[in-house]
């Protein structure tokens, strides 16, 4: 590049190269020139570098070869992709063509930069096999939706809002809609039922575009079967899905249809659980003492999330009547819906139900109640066990403190009897000064200790 002036294909060329070198015929490199500004390589990187210094060790053979044709036909361009690794920057691909002089054995390189053409197909291939993951992410999903949708015992269809076509359905919803065996995708929903369910059907879908929550009904259908329906509208990306459950409502009675109003009307809460504590079912009584407004807001969900402590007293109670058939007065909390704790009472059965056990909960609230020897003013607990009671409702260092003044205050009473009510004695015994007696007595609330004071003054 040590022309006075250059023609106009030097002017071009150095327009379209972005970078120009010469490689001397003793393998040095002697004249840079970059033209790209956003390139990583810097003249300073190649000039007075030996080419076998920057090159990358699989291009070498190539670049070895290339040079050897180009000085053998001088004048003519010899193309030839090569690597460089120079020590301040990362590697560079560049597009070459080699050119010898016509006077001397220097070679003349013009090279493209194909490092951003290299990181573009790089953010591509990445893409790609983002794109390839999530695909199979898809399928592994929906094949696994698909089989539970085989697997559920109650009928699930999804329908298109704006067709009224079904556009999912599993093999138990052809069942219960008097269509066994029948592919209902594509029909307009509902189908296999009388004009009478029908208007129920076109009531949920209203109420259902209308709410967030789940709207349910009880319909027939044109087998005469009874069937309870949940209605949950989605919509997703601008369309909307409706997602309708059908259950046979005769196979939700807890232990048959004549024990149903019992189950419904009992004063105490009734849960219905399978063996993993998952709530099948729960009558209105224990709706109300968890603050429930219906039972879709249970169903479905563990008992622990409203029974208990922690999780560990379903536990329990669980693997209790597992091993001994029930359980009876087990005592622990009940949560409600308002972060508010209630005491109750558990009792537990085993039944069977439809070749499955299922676990009932007898619950009952015994907050208010008063032991006999319990009054309604005591300010302490009266035993260790009733302070034993209390964990997991009241802090350890409280439940500690409590503790200490129970003892205290027992021994202070068993003094008080040993010495059938005299104080002086019962300090002497106690080891404390009377002052201190009475003072004890006054916290405790035992005796009248401000008469005593009176009397050992006078």
């Amino acid at each position: 590049m040590n022309t006075v002036s250059a023609p106009s294909s030097e002017l071009l060329l150095q327009h379209l190269a972005s970078i120009q070198f010469t490689i001397s015929g003793t393998g040095f490199i002697v004249d840079t020139d970059v033209n790209n500004p956003s390139s990583t390589l810097q003249p300073d990187d190649l000039v007075g570098s030996s080419i076998n210094e920057v090159i990358a060790a699989e291009s070498a053979p190539a670049l070895s070869a290339k040079l050897t044709e180009a000085r053998r036909n001088k004048g003519t361009a010899v193309r030839c992709d090569i690597t460089l690794t120079p020590r301040s920057s990362n590697s560079v691909p560049l597009l070459c063509w080699l050119c010898c002089e016509s006077n001397n054995d220097d070679v003349r390189v013009a090279a493209l930069d194909l490092l951003p053409e290299a990181s573009l197909r790089h953010q591509l291939l990445n893409a790609q096999h983002a794109m390839e993951r999530d695909y199979w992410s898809k399928r592994r999903l929906e094949a696994r939706y698909r089989r539970l949708l085989d697997m559920v015992s109650d009928g699930f269809v999804v329908v298109d809002d704006n067709s009224g076509r079904i556009l999912e359905a599993n093999p138990v919803a052809a069942m219960l809609l008097a269509a066994p065996g029948a592919n209902l995708v594509g029909k307009a929903f509902p189908v296999g039922l009388d004009d009478a369910a029908r208007s129920i059907v076109e009531r949920l879908t209203r109420e259902a575009r209308s709410v967030t929550t789940t709207v349910d009904g009880m319909l027939r259908n044109d087998g005469g079967l009874e069937l309870n329906i949940a209605m949950t509208y989605l919509r997703q990306s601008g369309e909307g899905r409706l997602l309708v459950r059908l259950r046979d409502d005769s196979e939700r009675d807890v232990a048959g249809a004549e024990f149903q109003p019992f189950f419904n009307d009992a004063p105490d809460g009734i849960l219905e659980l399978d063996e993993q504590g998952i709530v099948t079912a729960a009558n209105g009584s224990f709706l109300e003492m968890a603050g429930l407004a219906s039972i879709e807001l249970i169903e479905g969900r563990r008992a622990d999330r409203w029974i208990g402590r922690s999780a560990v007293d379903l536990n329990i109670v669980l693997d209790h009547s597992k091993q001994e058939g029930s359980v009876r007065l087990y005592s622990t909390t009940l949560r409600t819906e308002t972060e508010s704790s209630v005491d109750i009472e558990l009792s537990v059965a085993r039944v069977g139900k439809n070749g499955s056990t299922r676990v009932l909960l007898f619950i009952r609230d015994i907050s208010r109640r008063i032991t006999p020897d319990q009054s309604v003013d005591d300010h302490l607990p009266r035993s260790i066990e009733q302070i034993t009671d209390r964990v997991g409702r009241v802090p350890l260092k409280e439940l500690v403190r409590e503790s200490t003044d129970v003892i205290e205050a027992l021994c202070i009473e068993a003094a008080l009897k040993l010495t059938s009510g005299n104080r002086a004695s019962a300090a002497e015994l106690l080891g404390l000064s009377r002052q201190s007696l009475y003072t004890k007595l006054r916290r405790f609330d035992l005796g009248d200790a401000e008469v005593d004071i009176d009397r050992e003054a006078v």
